[in-house]
């Protein structure tokens, strides 16, 4: 397995007074993964770890997080093919859904000073990478989503797709599906490709407000400094990710599998305050 990785790192002054100053960091980086070779007496690939319905599997010229399972059978064109009772087709074999890894990273940490005030901001995030959710697929089934709202009033669904017909072609699905059958069916366990999602996100890492006491203060108590600070640390989120929080990953045994969530809890936020005594 061959890493290359790039990382830049750009730091700034942009205010830079004795009564008020401005300092910004901001980093990106970028990992190359690649399988270069298989040990000897593996064949094609090697299968890394699976949760649920999802697999990492490596093989030669690919990556280590690249997150195979069954997918959806489509037309030549690309469309969703559908049998005579309006459900997606069952493929024959798993497929390659996407890669966990993200395209990069970036964070940019901004500081701020006024007289004894300070504020810190840290906002970081990733961009690309796929995540498979056991969670989005168990709820979707259960109708517990307002993306499951569509069919409700009807009781049927008509999917968006064709059907393959006896002669080799193909013509729009027009078959009625009852509609806790077609969520079943298209949102089901094994189903990687239709429960799988962007894994990008902006975080709002952490916010820190703290006041430094005046000199004249604490002079006759003969302590040197006195911060004061309040802290919050995951503080919001912005993401196309369903289920909670896309920075996550499955345990199997001790294999950690990246691009796989089953039954993540919610990320908590933190709220803190600190009191620096400097003698």
């Amino acid at each position: 397995m061959r890493n290359r990785g790039l990382e830049l790192t750009l730091i700034s002054r942009i205010i830079d007074s004795n009564k008020f100053s401005w300092r910004s960091t901001l980093t990106w980086d970028k990992n190359w993964n690649r399988v270069m070779e298989l040990a000897d007496g593996i064949d094609g690939q090697q299968e890394i770890g699976s949760g649920g319905q999802a697999t990492l599997i490596a093989k030669v010229g690919g990556t280590t997080t690249a997150v195979y399972g069954y997918g959806f059978v489509r037309s030549p064109e690309g469309e969703i093919v559908y049998d005579d009772k309006g459900l997606p087709a069952y493929p024959d074999e798993i497929m390659y859904i996407g890669d966990a890894s993200p395209d990069w990273n970036a964070g940019l940490y901004n500081s701020f000073k006024f007289g004894n005030v300070s504020l810190n901001v840290m906002v970081d995030g990733q961009y690309g990478g796929i995540i498979y959710s056991q969670t989005h697929h168990k709820l979707m089934e259960q109708g517990k989503l307002r993306s499951t709202f569509r069919g409700r009033e009807t009781g049927f669904i008509v999917g968006e797709g064709v059907v393959l017909n006896e002669d080799g072609t193909y013509t729009p699905n027009t078959y009625e599906a009852v509609t806790p059958d077609w969520y079943r069916r298209f949102y089901r366990r094994a189903n990687v490709e239709s429960n799988s999602f962007d894994a990008s996100f902006i975080k709002l890492r952490e916010v820190s407000l703290s006041y430094a006491l005046p000199k004249n203060w604490i002079d006759d108590i003969g302590i040197q400094g006195v911060d004061l600070s309040l802290f919050g640390r995951n503080l919001a989120m912005i993401t196309d990710f369903p289920i909670y929080d896309p920075e996550t990953a499955a345990l199997n045994g001790d294999t950690i599998l990246p691009g796989i969530e089953m039954g993540q809890m919610p990320s908590p936020a933190t709220y803190g305050l600190n009191l620096k005594l400097n003698f």
